[in-house]
This record gives C-alpha cells, structure tokens and sequence, in this order.
C-alpha cells in the first residue's frame, strides 16, 4: 500500500513568516522533478553514504575504466556533493482531467531537461543572479531545443541575463532556487535547471549520451555521465504514464481529491493498459500548482508516495478549479496545473496537465 505523505505548500507570505521554496520532480523539470520529504540519518553513516540514502539509487556507468555512479559527484575532503537528475517531460491539457479520467494517449511528449542539486552555495546568490560569474550546464554533443536553439560543449545553458526575485532567477534556458531547509535565513542548498521547462519549445529535444559538465566559467564543477535514455520509440512512450481525475464540486469549484491511475503502452496490441503496480518506481510525487501568484510565482502543495502514487490525494488547503480567475475568492489557489512525477534508476519522468 502507498501512503501519500504530505510535503509542502510554498509561495506564501504574510507578517510573521515567510514559507522557502522547495525541491520537486519536479518541477518542471521543469519542473519541478522530485524531492522534499527525505528519510532520515543514522549517527554511524559517512556523508556520501547518508547522501546515497536520501535519493533514489542511479545507474553505475564504467569511467576510466571504473564503475562509478552516473549523475552523483562528491567531494568527501570538502563533503560537498553535486547530484544531477536527467529528466523527460509530456504535458496535457487540465481540462481533459476535470472531473473525469484523461486519456493517456492524449499526452504530448515535451523534450528533456535536467536539474543539479549541490550543497555549494558558492559564488552565491547575488553573484549567479547578477550574472558576475558564469554558471552553465554543457551537454557533450550539440543539442538543439524545441525552437532549433543549439547547445554544446562549448556553448552551455547558463546564467545569461537572467532575472528573479527572493531566492531564486532564471531565463529560459536557466533557473536557480536557493533553499532554506532549517529556516535560519541561510540558503543551505542550490537547485538548478537546464531548461527550467515552464515553455516546452526550449526543452531540449534529446538527452545526449556522455559526459555532461557544470561549470563556473572554466572550472569544472561536476561531470555526470548519461547513459543512452530515451523514453519514446516510434511515438510513443516507453514508459508508465499517469493519468489523473480531479473530483470537485460543480458548483463552488473547490477541488475534493486527485486520484491517479497508471498505464503502459503495449506495442504488441498498440493499445494503453491499466498498471496496478511497480517495483521499479521509487517514489512518486503529485503536486499540485497555481502558477498566477504574483509575488511569488508559484503556490504549491505536494504529496509523496512510496511506489505508485495510486491512492487519491485529498488537498489539505482549498484549491479551486475555475476557468474565470475571478470566480475564486481572494485567499483561494486555483489549480493551473497538475505535476505528476516519478524515478527509475535516477531518472525522472513528469507528467504535467496544464491549463491553457
């Protein structure tokens, strides 16, 4: 059984505190790919392998002749650590999830992005957000977007003329949040994303096998080596794939619960079937987001779950689902999106029904 663990609700404010940004899968990876509610240490563990517990394992590579994990750098001397997630992306329409199961045929295959996570938090903020130092992501072959905009290893996804606010900035090709996990007004750890993803058109377009690098300026900050990924063949997907059904009362709008059902396409029959379970998921996060905040850019509530994420989640603050932004009531959230996400062997896969 999967039990759904509430994580966060982010992108508020008010007199007494403010609420720091947190990780997902997701994120758009992107979203926002996965992440926030962790498990916990045990005294005796070293920090790589405290590290190692908190994440889901990743594929080993052979490099130089020596296996080592694919998208996790550490430095025990220095135990900082650079964790990457290579992430795919198909969105949906919101409306097709309203009140009714969507159509799992009925998601469009978005492109590729992926998300670093270090507890290096230098240079630091102010100097990554003015563009004083250069912080880019560089594939190992050139790589195009969805627009036909080529990246490189020499011309990488990076910190150029980039804007923001409150512990994070970003372009398109670009994003960077600060996190506060203790609230002590420190940031204790750095996300970035190349693409951030919000726009599908600046996705890249394939996840290139081989030696990806982040770099500040011309050092080399972390490697991380991709294996051959590709979550589609001949159009469609190879991997399982979320639908939800968002249950709300006609009347007021107010959403009751999210359930979600799980499908795999069988190429033999070309049909989508019903998947009731996998091993192989690690976790699973359903997110769901109001992106017309605007201070704050995003409101957020998450839940995690064990496996599938196949049990309905009942929203613990009122969400609304409206298509007049001003049927809502000034202190409500409308949902303007609905993430599902999940990882396999490092991976991240997120699902994202969007209303338009």
């Amino acid at each position: 059984m999967n039990i759904f663990r509430f994580c966060s609700k982010t992108g508020w404010s008010d007199s007494n505190a403010k609420i720091s940004f947190i990780s997902v899968l997701g994120g758009m990876l992107m979203l926002v790919l996965l992440g926030g509610c962790q498990d916990g240490k045990s005294s005796g563990d070293s920090g790589q392998e405290v590290l190692k517990k908190l994440y889901p394992p990743v594929v080993n590579v052979v490099r130089n002749s020596q296996p080592e994990d694919a998208y996790f750098s550490y430095d025990s001397d220095k135990d900082i650590y650079y964790r990457a997630v290579p992430g795919f992306v198909w969105q949906g329409v919101l409306a097709d999830a309203d009140n009714q199961f969507a159509d799992p045929a009925a998601y469009d295959y978005a492109g590729f992005a992926m998300q670093v996570e270090t507890n290096e938090n230098r240079p630091d903020l102010e100097q990554i957000c003015s563009s004083s130092v250069a912080i880019a992501l560089y594939p190992p072959v050139a790589t195009a977007t969805g627009t036909g905009v080529v990246f490189d290893p020499v011309v990488g996804l990076g910190n150029s003329s980039v804007t923001g606010s409150d512990g994070q900035c970003g372009n398109d090709y670009f994003q960077l949040r600060a996190l506060d996990d203790d609230g002590d007004g420190v940031w204790d750890r750095f996300q970035y994303s190349f693409p951030p993803g919000e726009n599908s058109e600046v996705l890249l377009t394939a996840a290139a096998p081989g030696g990806w690098q982040l770099r500040n300026g011309v050092t080399v900050l972390a490697d991380f080596e991709l294996p051959a990924l590709s979550p589609v063949e001949n159009g469609e997907s190879r991997v399982l794939m979320p639908v939800p059904r968002i249950n709300r009362d006609v009347e007021t709008g107010l959403v009751e619960s999210v359930e979600i059902r799980w499908w795999h396409y069988n190429s033999i029959t070309a049909l989508y079937e019903r998947v009731d379970s996998s091993e192989q998921i690690y976790r699973s996060a359903v997110a769901l987001l109001d992106a017309t905040v605007p201070v704050d850019g995003e409101t957020r509530e998450e839940y995690q779950a064990y496996g599938l994420a196949d049990r309905a989640v009942f929203p613990k603050y009122p969400w609304r689902v409206v298509d007049d932004a001003s049927v809502a009531g000034e202190d409500d959230t409308r949902v303007t999106a609905v993430q599902i996400s999940y990882q396999v062997d490092g991976v991240a896969y997120r699902f994202v029904w969007q209303a338009s």
